[in-house]
């Protein structure tokens, strides 16, 4: 069974996941698409209270800037 995660804990968690990649070199292109996914999270779910299947929805983010 596949979990839902409240919107705002993805966004918390990948935040802190990028806070410490884009002070390394050789992680910055993780901590960057990490921001740009938050930027997407932000713009398409703009209660951050609501549930998500992040897995679903980080597809469809990387559907989206294709």
């Amino acid at each position: 069974m596949i979990d839902k995660v409240r919107v705002s804990l993805v966004i918390q968690s990948m935040l802190s996941d990028a806070m410490v990649e884009v002070h390394h070199q050789e992680l910055m292109e993780e901590g960057q698409e990490r921001l740009r996914f938050v930027k997407y999270l932000v713009h398409h779910y703009p209660n951050t209270n609501q549930d998500i299947l992040v897995d679903f929805v980080y597809e469809q983010f990387k559907q989206f800037g294709k």
